[in-house]
């Protein structure tokens, strides 16, 4: 499903242009892997869009080059494919979850044989 967040307009020579991504990996002791989505828009406004499933990580922020309003925050999908704020201690224990159950509902073929 496609989600996306607006953006309203902004000082494009203090501000660069918002960005959204979404987590595919995140290994143990290190930072998370992001898929980019896009921004469709200017500095007048506009959104950000990425593909994403029920239960996938997405951050989304636009970055302050006077470094003094960064904003670089953190989303869960829900099942109506809204976006649910959560913190990044909040999104390593939802990876750690999904991840977990994922794992745990693999079917073991290893003792099988495939035929042609």
């Amino acid at each position: 499903m496609r989600v996306s967040l607006k953006y309203g307009s902004y000082n494009f020579r203090r501000y660069s242009k918002p960005w959204i991504g979404k987590i595919t990996a995140w290994p143990v002791g290190g930072k998370p892997e992001i898929k980019w989505g896009s921004y469709l828009g200017d500095d007048n406004g506009g959104e950000v869009e990425i593909e994403a499933q029920v239960g996938d990580i997405i951050r989304s922020g636009q970055k302050d080059h006077r470094g003094n309003n960064t904003s670089a925050d953190w989303y869960i999908v829900s099942s109506t494919g809204d976006l649910i704020s959560a913190d990044a201690t909040g999104a390593r224990k939802h990876w750690l979850e999904t991840k977990t159950t994922q794992t745990q509902s693999m079917i073991d073929l290893s003792g099988f044989q495939i035929r042609a």
